[in-house]
């Protein structure tokens, strides 16, 4: 059995994961307070997201997806994501765990920390969110790997 992680701004339906449906998957899709509390949100926003995720949730299982969507009420006891993450492996006796890449560096760190601590019972996998126009390592190839090469690049293209 497979656990596939979708944070709340990864709410991709043309994501390659959902390009077929398979019953050895489950997507989880959690409110969590550690992505309510760590800044201050405006309520207005976290009710948005949490509806946005809930309504994603919905399409996904009317596509035929298994999808574990779980509310703040759900995830009250669990610390963390990490937490709630080891929660769900051995609840549905996982095997497989994959995740898209996070945006923010905090959650990116989390993530491969806890990869850490399962990688030897599971296979870990991390995939793209494939929501922008280049990979997220394409910056690495280029000859400069400092913001100067892109402002000079910028500034020497521009004609006044």
């Amino acid at each position: 059995m497979e656990l596939r992680l979708i944070l709340g701004d990864q709410l991709n339906a043309a994501h390659s994961w959902f390009k077929q449906v398979d019953p050895e998957v489950i997507y989880l899709i959690a409110e969590l307070r550690q992505e309510t509390d760590y800044v201050v949100h405006h309520l207005q926003k976290v009710c948005a997201f949490f509806l946005a995720m809930q309504r994603f949730a919905e399409a996904l299982q009317q596509a035929g997806h298994r999808v574990e969507y779980l509310t703040l009420d759900q995830t009250r006891d669990h610390a963390d994501l990490t937490a709630l993450l080891h929660h769900c492996i051995q609840q549905y006796s996982i095997t497989r765990f994959s995740y898209q890449l996070p945006d923010e560096y905090r959650l990116d760190q989390q993530l491969v920390r806890f990869c850490d601590t399962v990688k030897d019972r599971l296979t870990v996998k991390a995939v793209d969110t494939e929501h922008f126009i280049t990979p997220r390592d394409a910056w690495q190839h280029l000859p400069n790997h400092r913001m100067e090469f892109f402002i000079a690049n910028s500034a020497s293209s521009k004609r006044f």
